[in-house]
């Protein structure tokens, strides 16, 4: 859909489809920075930016359909009325503070030292969105280690001795948390 790098020529906007936005390094391993799904925009952040490269790839997961509205539509459209320019911005603030608060969140996960303590943080914002011992993960395992920037292979061997130490139960994408409490003070706080 979009390589970092590339010029941006407009807000995208998922109508169909999912993707992922992701960063590599120079190594080419691959970091999901977030899921986008249908109705979901992505790039605003850069719309009004001097320099408007795309800082990430974007990826269909899979079929995907995207509209991409430029900047001018922006400033151009509807220009004797207040009320919508200012609910269109007012859209547009409230998403970049939500991808704000996202990317903090991928920023603690980072920062954590060890290989569960991220897997904690990860289960336990799930589970603080699902309000459910019980929790469906938005990724798969390759996925999943490309969230917490860990190897697929160090991640399933700490799940496995979460199950065998009785904290979890997993099945492809299903967990369930049996103590909240032993892993819940890694989860990301908003305040």
């Amino acid at each position: 859909i979009a390589l970092a790098g590339d010029p941006m020529e407009g807000i995208g906007v998922i109508l169909e489809g999912s993707a992922l936005l992701t960063r590599e390094n120079v190594m080419g391993q691959r970091v999901i920075m977030a899921n986008l799904e249908q109705s979901d925009i992505f790039g605003e952040a850069l719309l009004f930016s001097k320099q408007p490269l795309w800082p990430a790839t974007i990826k269909a997961t899979k079929a995907t359909k995207i509209m991409f509205i430029p900047l001018e539509t922006f400033i151009k459209t509807l220009p004797d009325c207040h009320q919508c320019q200012t609910k269109i911005l007012s859209n547009l603030l409230e998403d970049l503070s939500e991808k704000a608060i996202l990317l903090t969140r991928k920023v603690h996960y980072l920062t954590l030292k060890g290989m569960r303590e991220k897997i904690f943080a990860y289960l336990t914002d799930i589970y603080k969105r699902q309000h459910s011992n019980t929790i469906q993960l938005p990724h798969n395992r390759e996925q999943m280690a490309e969230v917490l920037n860990v190897s697929r292979t160090a991640l399933s061997r700490e799940l496995g001795r979460l199950r065998d130490e009785g904290l979890i139960d997993i099945t492809g994408r299903t967990v369930t948390i049996k103590n909240i409490e032993a892993i819940e003070e890694f989860g990301f706080n908003t305040f």
